[in-house]
């Protein structure tokens, strides 16, 4: 653990120190630490006008909606990412360092420094309960994997760098907010991403993660459920920067889903395929297992709310078996309007096989006087057997939790940021850190520590995607008939268009 307050007062040292930097900050501030995305090791590149594709071993353990896949504009490539925490982890031992040893953030476990990590009384309380501070305690638990740092190369584990880029970003944020005379006191936790017990102990034993107004992180399903579940009992806010798994809490207004979820992304596509095309020009497919069946009727119950009512005609559905024979067999003709659009929504992604054989046999029904529209998933974008020409061609749409935008002012001046105080160029988590870290900073120092309850009237525009939480309702009810709130979630999902070779935001 790393306890240090974002003004970065000078601490005693005669304390044993918890140690994270010690292991990450000579190899994280140089070139080979964190290299810039298109020569990262760990990394396949593929060129969307070439057949130039290599394996990328797929672990079974990554949440459903996330992508992997990344646009260099330097390079005009797409690059697939490999560095996250996706392996089973070791359980945590920390190791001790003199308190005088360089590069070592250091904080105190006594409760000494009480004018650092204690903000006293709150200076006033509003609605809610909230409570407002001079300044706010801020726990973040991530899988740094301090265990698996090579002290006699310097090489940094793998799946450490999610969690570097992301903290890398937040840092930057800090010290944004610091600027804006917003004071937080930060403690680092590295959770190692390890098994479900070493997270019920953290939990139950970790004094800062007990005395936070929030905390961000871990990254996990599981470990997200524990760190949720303490949250609840524990009465602290807390924000998953990760994950999009739903049903991991209920009846929790302390957990933040930061992470659209898989109902969000469907609805999200409906809306904008409703918004452009006509209902009767439609057609929802899906292989024929009863895990894809069943997410027709997110698109289904989205395009009734949408019409407003119970009773519409409903979009129509193509269930397709996933054996290539009967694939063959459909009649793909039928359900193509001649000399118009037709638009293709398909919410499947785990057999890339099916998708290819799918998107050729539409192709070779289109003619010069149809349009064609296919509605994809983001784990599309990580597809490498896939001809890029039938993206093109078919006009496909995916859903995203994010895009940047290379082209923005405010992208290119983060980037240059970043690279002139770590010396390369960040990732997509880097900026997902500080966009995270600077939105809630802010929310905390407006609305107190219950700022979740006005998160709804607080939209806002970020690097890597637009912020728009809302309250999600749970399906029980308290006697006052007030709906029960499960979590607030980020609604918001990016539809990204490929177009010249390459996915863009679409309008």
């Amino acid at each position: 653990m790393i306890s240090a307050p974002n003004h970065l007062q000078r601490l005693n040292g005669n304390k044993i120190a918890w140690v994270l930097w010690l292991f990450l900050l000579p190899a994280f501030y140089s070139c080979e630490a964190l290299k810039p995305i298109q020569g990262s090791p760990g990394t396949t590149k593929t060129d969307p006008k070439k057949d130039e594709k290599t394996d990328v071993k797929k672990d079974p353990a990554l949440e459903e909606i996330q992508g992997r896949k990344r646009y260099d504009p330097e390079t005009k490539r797409w690059v697939y990412v490999e560095y996250a925490p996706t392996e089973k982890m070791d359980t945590i031992i920390w190791k001790d360092i003199p308190a005088g040893s360089v590069n070592v953030i250091t904080g105190e476990d006594s409760g000494e420094n009480t004018d650092i990590f204690d903000p006293g009384e709150p200076k006033e309380e509003g609605q809610f309960g909230t409570q407002f501070f001079a300044s706010y305690n801020v726990a973040v638990a991530l899988p740094f994997l301090t265990d698996k740092f090579d002290a006699r190369t310097g090489a940094i584990h793998d799946h450490s760098y999610w969690a570097i880029q992301f903290y890398s970003g937040l840092k930057m944020a800090i010290d944004d907010l610091t600027s804006e005379n917003i004071q937080l006191n930060i403690s680092v936790i590295d959770t190692k991403e390890s098994n479900e017990t070493a997270v019920q102990s953290l939990v139950r034993i970790n004094p800062d993660l007990k005395k936070a107004h929030l905390i961000i992180g871990p990254y996990r399903r599981d470990n997200v459920k524990i760190m949720a579940d303490f949250a609840k009992t524990s009465d602290i806010t807390l924000v998953s920067p990760a994950s999009a798994a739903s049903g991991l809490t209920s009846s929790n207004p302390n957990y933040i889903q930061a992470n659209p979820t898989l109902e969000s992304h469907c609805a999200s596509i409906a809306q904008h395929a409703l918004k452009h095309y006509s209902p009767n020009k439609i057609v929802l497919v899906s292989r024929d297992e009863p895990a894809e069946a069943s997410r027709l009727q997110y698109f289904q119950a989205e395009y009734a709310s949408l019409q407003n009512r119970r009773d519409t005609a409903r979009l129509r559905e193509l269930i397709i078996s996933d054996k290539s024979a009967d694939l063959a067999r459909v009649n793909m003709l039928s359900y193509v309007r001649q000399d118009d659009t037709t638009v293709f929504i398909v919410p499947s992604w785990s057999d890339e096989t099916f998708i290819y054989s799918l998107l050729r046999k539409i192709d070779l029904v289109r003619n010069p006087y149809n349009h064609v529209v296919v509605y994809g998933m983001p784990q599309w974008m990580q597809y490498e057997r896939v001809d890029y020409e039938y993206y093109e061609k078919l006009n496909v749409h995916v859903s995203s939790s994010s895009y940047i935008n290379t082209l923005e002012p405010q992208t290119q001046l983060f980037r240059q940021r970043y690279y002139d105080r770590y010396g390369t160029v960040p990732t997509e988590d880097a900026f997902i850190g500080y966009d995270l870290m600077l939105y809630f900073g802010r929310m905390l120092h407006k609305h107190g520590t219950k700022f979740q309850y006005f998160i709804d009237s607080e939209a806002s525009n970020a690097l890597h995607t637009r912020f728009q939480f809302l309250p999600i309702e749970g399906t029980t009810m308290q006697r006052s008939r007030v709906p029960v709130i499960d979590r607030f979630e980020n609604r918001y999902v990016n539809i990204l268009e490929f177009r010249d070779y390459q996915f863009q935001l679409s309008e």
